[in-house]
């Protein structure tokens, strides 16, 4: 990812940027969480449940307070800029936040009055590509339809970052087809920068320009979807070859399944040994594939859960 020239690398800049972020519950904290996302950029953000994924969106959102770090929007500071660098935010974020009992097009109405890029016909034209009523009441629509409505009224005040929590999980495949083009097509032409939390890696797989994995509230690992499938690829082979490979001394081999009909493992090409033992290279008749970024996400969490739990007062 890009760096700015302020702060040791990281400054306010155009975009999403985030730096340090930190954030310490019971049995739990966030620590050290930066990344940086350009405009006209989408970064995914993985990880298994209860790594952190909602805490960094909701203190992105400005609805959950950050024990440490920097935030900027579009290059506005989160803290000393509050209400100018919000109103550049749109999310898509569990949780009721807007008035149940009314319409949408009365609660676009009422919280339209705090984003300065918002417009009736926005609004208006983002119902109507969202296949929502105006009418419809918010108690009255179901899952997807809530996070239809709050994809509309945030791209209906034109954010320059929006922030998305698993917004295609209870959708229909017809419409989440639909939302992913409709999404690309948007960020492409308002260069805003999107940062995408989801469990379905094929939709991260088609549209992500980076990913950012997190795990027991750090950052496992952060870079593009090119470099990630350039340095990461799968092997497979017969059950011997895997049990070879399994003992061998291979710093490349991210982690290693074997049955009783084959063996199949992750490689981390950038660790490969220069002139030491090499998986490719001692077995020449390997199958070799792209890795697909659910398999990718796998084999890097239980190659972390093999290592020794890092206290939260040590570094990660």
């Amino acid at each position: 990812m890009g760096k700015g020239k302020e702060n040791g690398g990281w400054g306010p800049g155009s975009g999403l940027v985030a730096q340090g972020i930190a954030k310490k519950y019971k049995g739990f904290a966030l620590r050290d969480v930066s990344f940086r996302i350009p405009p006209g950029s989408i970064t995914g953000l993985l990880g298994r449940n209860g790594a952190g994924k909602t805490t960094v969106m909701r203190i992105l959102a400005g609805h959950t307070r950050k024990d440490g770090g920097k935030i900027w929007a579009d290059g506005m500071d989160l803290k000393r800029e509050r209400e100018a660098a919000l109103a550049k935010i749109g999310f898509v974020i569990e949780g009721r936040m807007f008035f149940e009992k009314k319409s949408l097009w009365e609660n676009g109405q009422a919280f339209g009055d705090f984003y300065p890029g918002f417009t009736e016909k926005s609004w208006k034209g983002w119902l109507r590509a969202c296949h929502l009523q105006a009418d419809a009441r918010l108690d009255a629509l179901s899952k997807g339809e809530r996070s239809k409505f709050q994809f509309a009224f945030a791209m209906a005040h034109h954010p320059k970052v929006l922030l998305l929590d698993e917004p295609t999980g209870n959708l229909d495949p017809v419409f989440r087809k639909e939302f992913l083009d409709l999404l690309l097509e948007t960020v492409e032409r308002e260069q805003i920068s999107v940062l995408y939390s989801s469990h379905l890696t094929a939709d991260l797989e088609r549209i992500a320009d980076q990913i950012v994995l997190l795990e027991q509230g750090s950052v496992l690992y952060a870079d593009s979807m090119d470099r990630l499938t350039a340095r990461y690829c799968l092997v497979k082979g017969g059950p011997e070859e895997g049990r070879r490979i399994k003992e061998g001394n291979y710093p490349e081999a991210v982690g290693v399944q074997v049955t009783r009909v084959g063996f199949e493992a992750m490689l981390d090409l950038e660790k490969e040994k220069s002139g030491g033992p090499s998986i490719l290279e001692d077995f020449p008749g390997l199958r070799q594939e792209e890795a697909d970024l659910e398999k990718w996400m796998c084999y890097m969490l239980q190659e972390r859960g093999r290592r020794p739990y890092v206290e939260e007062d040590q570094a990660v």
